[in-house]
């Protein structure tokens, strides 16, 4: 069921709200190869509350949960002062040595 304002045409489809914005240069798709030595992996949030035993627990996270960001399929969001945009990555081909940097800390504007 649709839900549009009474008189109003036929609310666009998501598939061709896409297609309409696609034929936009502005939101095409650009893909750009890269190399690398480092990798950045990014931690799920700590929680901000205290478990049953009345301990902050830390919680494990496994190695292939944080890299299921460069499996090609998974997008995360930017954000500038000027604009939003959506990444995504792939890994195609790996160099002789690679070194993950985990990022365990995140900028807290808090104080400013």
């Amino acid at each position: 069921a649709d839900v549009c304002p009474p008189g109003a045409p036929r609310c666009p489809q998501p598939a061709e709200e896409k297609a309409q914005l696609l034929q936009n240069s502005e939101y095409q798709e650009r893909m750009v190869e890269s190399t690398f030595l480092y990798l950045t992996l990014d931690l799920p949030t700590a929680p901000l509350y205290k478990d049953e035993k009345e301990q902050l627990i830390i919680p494990q996270v496994p190695l292939f949960s944080i890299l299921a960001k460069f499996n090609g399929s998974t997008e995360k969001e930017y954000k500038t002062y000027k604009e939003n945009f959506l990444k995504r990555f792939q890994l195609t081909r790996l160099p002789p040595y690679l070194i993950f940097c985990i990022k365990r800390f995140t900028k807290n504007n808090f104080f400013v």
